[in-house]
């Protein structure tokens, strides 16, 4: 068990970050996890994976289904993960190089409610709900990752993955997540992005589609999605591995407990995709956070999920992989908690350099609630926290000496040519954030930030049109979705 020294990623590797733990800290955590995947082992429901682990030095009881993992097997893994890639999206433009560049961000996912932007009310989402968010999102400058964040009410459950998928590729270019609940819906996944990029072999050279794999706390990986996690693999596709484990509940009530937890959970699938295909890319990621001990509620709104978040960005970063965290809410509207809640963990992520920040843009009520107005919101969040991520820069232009004597006592900047080259470059420019005085503002008709964002949603909406599909590959996409179709709903 050696010491590990923390990796620095791409451009961003003279960037103060912030840091939650020390050093020492992280070490600590580190050498708890690889006790604990030795001593306790975790529990795998999935056959192959067990006897993958085997053949590589795992010491396995097949009965219990329990593989407890030595040290040095984790840490070679670690040393030859991928650690940044290029995530290909329909649109080239909107790719995202993953590992070291500045935080991208995604939308809540299979929230089961949405509140109507019309009548404000809580009801169930449609298929046109997913159409109109995908669509908005496209628009969106700080949403990189795209795909329907809502449930489809109105579709059979058995074809609701697929048809969330082709709704994203249709209405937006940027990067998208494939299903990840079995093995089938994870290879229809697959089939699609296959006939987005030119077929299998070509996918294989080009991650366009991720899964999500999601450990089951405490330390057991289910079999459904490890069957997933095998489909993602074999096509070197990203896949997540993140842990949400429950402080309290399914982990421990102590944050550094869940840290070494999670730690052991992530690890242990990340062997798992080593071992099935070296060459996939893996995301460090979590969504875990405390069980309110009053109500039993996930929360998700936290400050303790700003730490988690900030001090897993610091660990996948001592191991030199990507990191993505959760950024949410306990609200049950767009409203001031929604906001002020997610700012605190979003910017706490984006300052420790989180890779990405997914389970993020609309979505509220620990993930069950979607809004279009939130998504809106959210985007302004995002700018801001960019903004905060690049701090200050200080040279001889910046620190403006000159400019300041030729100003003088009682002078002012505003036609000076200096403010002219950097106002634009320093300052954040909000597209919805309110800076009127209130004079104007009440000219105008004195709307709240809901509204404003309302508005903005639908202006959006009127005029935004997504990348066109070729339609040679849309028709190869349908085709796909009708053999589900009949495969899913034959009885």
């Amino acid at each position: 068990m050696r010491q590990r020294k923390v990796v620095s990623l791409g451009s961003l590797s003279n960037r103060n970050y912030l840091n939650i733990l020390s050093s020492d800290e992280i070490q600590n955590i580190h050498i708890a996890t690889l006790e604990l995947l030795e001593q306790t082992g975790v529990l795998i429901r999935e056959g192959r994976a067990l006897k993958l682990l085997e053949r590589a030095g795992a010491n396995v009881d097949h009965k219990e289904s329990i593989a407890k993992i030595p040290a040095y097997l984790v840490e070679e893994a670690v040393d030859k993960m991928v650690k940044d890639f290029t995530w290909h999206a329909r649109n080239p433009n909107n790719s995202l190089r993953i590992g070291g560049e500045s935080t991208k961000f995604g939308p809540g996912s299979e929230c089961v409610n949405i509140i109507d932007a019309e009548t404000g009310e809580c009801r169930k989402p449609t298929k046109r709900d997913a159409e109109q968010l995908v669509k908005l999102m496209d628009a969106l400058e700080n949403i990189h990752i795209n795909y329907p964040p809502a449930s489809l009410s109105d579709v059979p459950e058995q074809v609701s993955d697929i048809y969330s998928l082709a709704i994203g590729i249709k209405n937006s270019s940027k990067c998208m997540i494939g299903s990840s609940y079995c093995a089938s819906a994870a290879h229809d996944s697959v089939r699609i992005a296959a006939a987005l990029v030119g077929g299998e072999e070509a996918l294989k050279k080009k991650p366009t589609i991720a899964g999500y794999i999601d450990p089951v706390s405490p330390l057991t990986h289910g079999r459904e999605m490890t069957e997933a996690l095998f489909e993602y693999a074999n096509y070197a596709q990203p896949i997540f591995v993140t842990s949400m484990a429950l402080a309290g509940a399914t982990g421990p009530a102590t944050l550094a407990g869940v840290l070494v937890q999670q730690n052991a959970e992530i690890l242990s699938g990340l062997l798992i995709v080593h071992l099935v295909n070296p060459h996939a890319p893996v995301i460090y990621g979590t969504a875990s956070c405390p069980m309110d001990m009053r109500t039993g509620v996930s929360s998700t709104g936290s400050p303790e999920v700003g730490l988690l978040g900030a001090a897993s960005t610091q660990i996948a970063r001592y191991y030199g992989v990507p990191s993505d965290v959760a950024a949410q809410s306990n609200a049950k509207v767009p409203d001031a908690q929604a906001s002020y809640e997610k700012t605190l963990s979003l910017t706490m992520a984006v300052m420790a350099g989180a890779d990405l920040i997914d389970l993020f843009a609309g979505s509220m009520e620990s993930y069950r609630t979607t809004s279009y107005e939130q998504i809106v919101i959210d985007n302004e969040l995002a700018g801001m926290a960019l903004r905060c991520a690049k701090g200050i820069e200080v040279n001889a232009e910046t620190i403006a000496k000159e400019v300041i004597d030729r100003v003088g006592p009682g002078g002012n900047y505003l036609a000076d040519k200096h403010t002219l080259n950097w106002f634009r470059k320093e300052h954040y420019r909000p597209k919805l954030s309110d800076r009127r005085t209130r004079s104007d503002w009440e000219k105008s008709g004195c709307q709240d930030i809901r509204q404003e964002a309302r508005n903005r949603a639908k202006e959006i909406l009127e005029r935004h049109e997504p990348d066109p599909v070729d339609p040679t590959i849309w028709r190869e996409i349908e085709i796909i979705v009708k053999d589900v179709e009949k495969r899913e709903l034959k009885g």
